[in-house]
């Protein structure tokens, strides 16, 4: 079951196009989200286009391959998502699953939706980090 995250539209990010079967590993496999394929390595060898990742409720990461990757080139720091499950629950999955966690922190909002809250940074295969923001109690 994948993490419950709560908030974030999109984000479109371009990958290596000969990588795209790394994307599916990880963001299907590994962290368990769905690109409502049957089956996705075989959709991405039919149409390597753009295509969704759903991270949860209304949640997407738009993958869009590219022969011309270069992470240095963009502007790109992180995606942020929430996730409604415990600081504890989020480590576990995330560790359970293989993935190193690059970072932690503990912090404070001043909205009352979200409040305290850690936050675990990981890194895809592709170098993106990604902020899983542990909101639930």
């Amino acid at each position: 079951m994948p993490m419950d995250v709560t908030a974030i539209d999109h984000i479109n990010l371009q990958f290596p196009a000969d990588r795209l079967e790394d994307v599916i590993d990880f963001y299907v496999e590994t962290l368990g989200f769905e690109t409502r394929f049957d089956d996705p390595y075989e959709a991405v060898a039919d149409d390597p286009g753009l295509f969704p990742v759903f991270l949860g409720e209304g949640g997407r990461l738009y993958v869009n391959p590219t022969d011309e990757f270069d992470l240095a080139a963009g502007n790109y720091r992180h995606v942020a998502v929430r996730v409604a499950e415990s600081p504890e629950a989020v480590e576990k999955r995330l560790t359970d699953a293989g993935v190193s966690i690059d970072n932690e922190a503990s912090r404070e909002r001043d909205d009352p939706e979200i409040g305290s809250y850690t936050s675990y940074y990981v890194s895809d295969p592709f170098g993106y980090t990604i902020e899983f923001m542990a909101i639930g109690d």
